[in-house]
Formats: C-alpha cells, sequence, structure tokens
C-alpha cells in the first residue's frame, strides 16, 4: 500500500499572520501552504507523500514563522495499492450488505469499484475493486488505516476466484 497524498495541520501557539482579512496560500514544490482568515495559528499543508515530509515541512514553517509547531494533526490520508487478481464481487458485495460497520454501495453500472463507507467517522473510507485493488481515503489516524488495510487483504483473500 502506498500513500498518495496526505494534508496536516501545522497547529502553533499564536497566530502566524496578524491582521490578514483573507486566506493565505503559497507553493513550495509540490506542497501547497494554506492559512484561512478564521484561524491563523494554523497552517495546512497538502501534498505529502512520507512521514519525512511531514517532519521537512514542519521544521521549514516553524523557521518561517519563528515559532515552534506545538501539535501536528493529520487531517485526511490517501493511500491506494493496485494488484491484478480476479475478485468475486457479488459474494463480497451479498455477504457486507449488511455489515454493522460499513455502508456498502456497490452499482457496477455506475462504478466499478465498491465502497465501503464506515459508520464509525474514525475509520477511512474505502473502494475495492475486482482486480483487488483498493483505496483508503479520509483516514485521520494511521492506526485506523492499517487496520482497513488488513481488513481489505483478509477480504481480497477470502472472495479470491480461484
Amino acid at each position: 500500500m502506498k500513500l498518495n497524498n496526505l494534508k496536516a495541520s501545522f497547529i502553533f501557539e499564536n497566530n502566524v499572520i496578524q491582521n490578514e482579512n483573507k486566506q493565505v496560500i503559497w507553493k513550495n514544490g509540490n506542497f501547497t501552504f494554506t492559512i484561512y482568515k478564521h484561524s491563523q495559528q494554523l497552517v495546512n499543508v497538502t501534498g505529502i507523500k512520507s512521514a519525512e515530509e511531514i517532519e521537512q515541512q514542519k521544521k521549514m514553517v516553524e523557521e518561517m514563522f519563528q515559532q515552534k509547531v506545538k501539535r501536528v494533526r493529520i487531517d485526511n490520508a490517501f493511500f491506494s495499492k493496485k494488484d491484478y487478481k480476479n475478485i468475486d464481487m457479488y459474494s463480497l458485495y451479498n455477504d457486507l450488505k449488511e455489515n454493522k460497520d460499513y455502508f456498502i454501495d456497490y452499482n457496477i453500472e455506475v462504478f466499478a469499484g465498491m465502497y465501503l463507507h464506515p459508520k464509525d467517522k474514525q475509520y477511512p473510507t474505502m473502494i475495492v475493486f475486482r482486480t483487488g485493488s483498493y483505496t483508503i481515503m479520509g483516514g485521520k489516524s494511521l492506526k485506523t488505516v492499517y487496520e482497513c488495510e488488513l481488513f481489505l487483504n483478509t477480504l481480497i483473500t477470502k472472495y479470491l476466484k480461484p
């Protein structure tokens, strides 16, 4: 499974900009930084692809604003895995449609993937495809993302066509 994109917030003790009546946006390489006028002690960054990049960008904004980041919060993570298996999607759907933890959405005429929307919003949304490929999006904690990865790999193994 590969991290495709991560949105994080760097939260400072004090405002990083003063008396701005608009949001401030800038780019630094592949990263986009945003400071909203209603939360001037918070710097959002998108385009992160690894934990090392979180640390690099944290140090950069600390130097830029001459203060330490109080807390780093992961707001959204997008992971994916590409595979070339053959999954029995109809059996998978029939077994999951009454699942107590997820709302299942599968309509092959509209979209090739099966959505697993969590009832507990701490967990990310997952999309699984007939090939065994999957996407995990919206994760706010790496622990829950890895739980979902384990869950998906178990499902894929169970419904693999011979």
